[in-house]
């Protein structure tokens, strides 16, 4: 039988898939969307996730643009700006929760580096300390 080129095995093999950004994104969202995509272990995501990772991209160009708009109303003159900056940060909370509800269900970020507990197998973690419940503190007591 012959070997098989690597390209032909990494169309095969669904671990190595990365997914692609849809037509449509600006350069931007481009941007974010292949970061995403990048972050993670190849076979992160499937193509049923590209939806949510555009949201992701979508929303990360949002919150940087909010965010320069609130830090240039910042160096505004105090009165003018302050029903604008206001609404700027409303904004920016409202897109900066939407960031973590993508994230948290792309599983990005530090979920994806650090399991669940249900998901960690047994002996895996280490502590890096005494359990909680036997801190006890030298100095004066409260």
């Amino acid at each position: 039988m012959p070997r098989k080129s690597a390209a032909a095995t990494a169309t095969l093999d669904p671990r190595g898939h990365r997914l692609e950004p849809p037509p449509g994104l600006s350069e931007a969202e481009r941007a974010a969307f292949v970061a995403a995509v990048r972050s993670v272990k190849p076979g992160h995501f499937a193509d049923e996730d590209t939806p949510l990772l555009t949201a992701y991209a979508a929303a990360i160009v949002q919150e940087r643009s909010i965010a320069q708009d609130l830090e240039a109303a910042e160096e505004a003159e105090e009165d003018e700006k302050s029903k604008t900056k206001d609404r700027l940060r409303t904004a920016h909370g409202r897109v900066a929760g939407s960031l973590t509800r993508l994230a948290r269900a792309l599983r990005l970020g530090a979920t994806a580096r650090a399991p669940s507990r249900n998901r960690r197998l047994p002996g895996t973690v280490e502590p890096s300390g005494p359990p909680p419940w036997e801190y006890r503190h030298e100095g004066k007591a409260h």
